[in-house]
């Protein structure tokens, strides 16, 4: 099984670590950022793919990815978006958009604390 983790951060490090738990699953990250947390802990030794998860991207990051299953726990750093006031509430929108454009199994992952 080929799982698609959108987002390299707190939470995606933290998922990342459960799944590799099962040694069927294969894990493909997908994160924009030049830091990359779970790169930091030496959780993963790079992302997979360095790309934003957007509803621009979105086909191009499946096909290459080709998963089973995709997670998203991705921060609004994950997004490319900036730092401006209020990204948040676009961030939350696009998270449901990509949700809703994504045609295998996609679960969102709480991103408590991040």
């Amino acid at each position: 099984m080929r799982v698609l983790v959108v987002g390299a951060g707190r939470a995606g490090a933290r998922v990342i670590k459960q799944l590799r738990k099962n040694p069927i699953i294969e894990i493909i990250t997908v994160d924009p950022r030049a830091d990359i947390y779970a790169v930091e802990q030496g959780i993963i030794e790079s992302v997979d793919i360095q790309e934003a998860f957007t509803p621009l991207t979105i086909d191009y990051v499946l096909e290459k990815a080709e998963p089973d299953l995709v997670l998203l726990a991705m921060a609004t750093e994950d997004l490319g978006l900036g730092q401006a006031p209020g990204i948040e509430i676009l961030a939350d929108a696009l998270r449901k958009e990509v949700a809703s454009d994504v045609k295998v199994p996609l679960i969102e992952i709480a991103r408590y604390g991040e």
